[in-house]
């Protein structure tokens, strides 16, 4: 499977406006109808990135299963549930230095 981070060429702690950002760019560069397979890619790798869950599988690949992932978040949410934690503050929560 290709790394939807190399495909939208995006640093893996974007953040949601720049993935969405990055996806309108390539979105307008690679029209289906003259690059159909690269905008297919594209919108594949948005796909999998514009979900915070998802975001978090790909950065914390080594850490376990989705299950595991699922219950990380779930976790955090109920800690802050008026306050949507950024993708860093769930890693620095999973992964405290």
């Amino acid at each position: 499977m290709t790394d939807p981070y190399q495909v939208l060429n995006l640093a893996p702690d974007a953040d949601d406006e720049t993935i969405r950002r990055r996806y309108l760019e390539l979105v307008r560069q690679f029209t289906p109808e003259h690059h159909p397979e690269k905008f297919a890619a594209v919108r594949a790798a948005y796909e999998s990135l514009k979900d915070l869950t998802t975001r978090l599988e790909h950065r914390l690949f080594d850490v376990g299963d989705k299950e595991s992932i699922a219950a990380i978040i779930e976790e955090l949410a109920c800690r802050s549930p008026r306050h949507r934690l950024s993708l860093d503050q769930l890693l620095t929560a999973v992964r405290p230095s």
